[in-house]
């Protein structure tokens, strides 16, 4: 069902993204890619792209979502992994194997069932001593085992990770790291972007980059959902929904199914105000430690309700606030803006990512 919330499993579910789809299950599967980082603003189908790829090709991920328990804090993250090499083991087809190699990891806890894993040993070195195992598990098995990270910018805040990254890419054959992120700046930061200081710098990847529906994507997706269901809707309605929602597909998804349950007014009404509450939650959180600029920014927001140049947001900017603002200044502003994910740049053009963020800015 192209309308079923969250996220995607089944290729029969996954609209467009085609050749990103393919692009990825071939990074999957052959001898050379190493790392592979999906790069998208937020709701635009990162996760969906991921778990309809594993699935697709055939091979056994482990998922780490960095984002399942809120703001990130070590316990948290080792609870994260706990989860997550628990639902490996689950789902992988020589669990046996994998259970007794980490029941010989000093710090790992396997309960008696072989059903929950726990890490007791929260030092970053049990996770190059898990990896390590299930590596040489992994080689012997004929295998490559990618170890994907969703909203994986986060990790940029886990002391020490950027050097376990390394260390997996330099030395653990039989892992691949996948990298999926909707904070495009932190990414690159993580990445060790222009920094050779950085210890992922230079290190070759696979990048993929997932853009919003063009428009005769975004009708043909609501066309085709609404066909699946066998229900009626005009263009009008269609259109007006696209008007407002853009080539998001996770609020067009939104859209969709409430449509389904309540008509096209509701539903609309509905995203938009369940949507905007929960993109200015996401706003509150950047704005939480900016507070000398926190106007600043929400002045560029509201100017960017149209794309703008450079030249233009400053103007209005210095209009608002009744001063000038030094240049580099002002672009941190917006890279700052832009390495969050909420604004991007197109052709010398900024524009909001999401066009709900405009509904959002009343909430806060």
């Amino acid at each position: 069902m192209l309308f079923r919330l969250g996220v995607k499993n089944s290729i029969d579910e996954f609209f467009n993204y085609r050749d990103e789809l393919n692009l990825f299950t071939e990074g999957l599967l052959d001898n050379i890619t190493r790392l592979i980082v999906i790069k998208g603003i937020r709701r635009i189908g990162k996760s969906s792209l991921v778990r309809v790829g594993c699935n697709v090709s055939g091979v056994n991920c482990l998922f780490i979502d960095v984002r399942a328990y809120g703001f990130l804090s070590i316990d948290k993250f080792y609870d994260l992994l706990s989860r997550a090499f628990t639902e490996f083991v689950r789902t992988s087809s020589f669990s046996k194997r994998i259970i007794d190699v980490l029941g010989r990891v000093r710090g790992i806890s396997v309960s008696g069932t072989g059903l929950s894993i726990e890490i007791t040993d929260r030092r970053p070195s049990i996770i190059v001593d898990i990896l390590s195992s299930i590596n040489r598990l992994a080689e012997d098995e004929g295998l490559c085992i990618p170890v994907v990270f969703d909203e994986a910018q986060d990790l940029l805040f886990i002391r020490g990770f950027r050097r376990i990254l390394a260390y997996i890419y330099d030395y653990l054959d039989n892992i691949k790291i996948v990298l999926a992120g909707s904070e495009v700046g932190l990414i690159d930061r993580l990445l060790g972007y222009r920094d050779p200081n950085s210890p992922l710098y230079g290190r070759a990847y696979l990048e993929i980059v997932l853009k919003r529906l063009p428009r005769d994507k975004s009708i043909e997706f609501l066309v085709s959902g609404f066909r699946e269901q066998g229900y009626n809707i005009s263009m009008e309605a269609i259109t007006e929904a696209i008007n407002n929602l853009d080539g998001v597909i996770g609020w067009l998804t939104y859209y969709g199914y409430y449509t389904l349950k309540y008509g096209h007014e509701k539903a609309l009404e509905k995203t938009i105000a369940d949507g905007s509450m929960i993109v200015a939650n996401e706003l509150k959180h950047f704005l939480a430690n900016r507070m000398q600029a926190r106007e600043r920014y929400k002045v560029l927001l509201k100017a960017l309700e149209e794309p703008r140049t450079w030249s233009e947001l400053k103007n209005i900017l210095e209009m608002r606030i009744g001063r000038k603002i030094h240049p580099n200044q002002f672009t941190r502003y917006l890279k700052e803006l832009e390495s969050y994910g909420f604004i991007v740049k197109e052709n010398n053009l900024y524009r909001i990512a999401d066009p709900l963020i405009k509904h959002s800015l009343k909430h806060i």
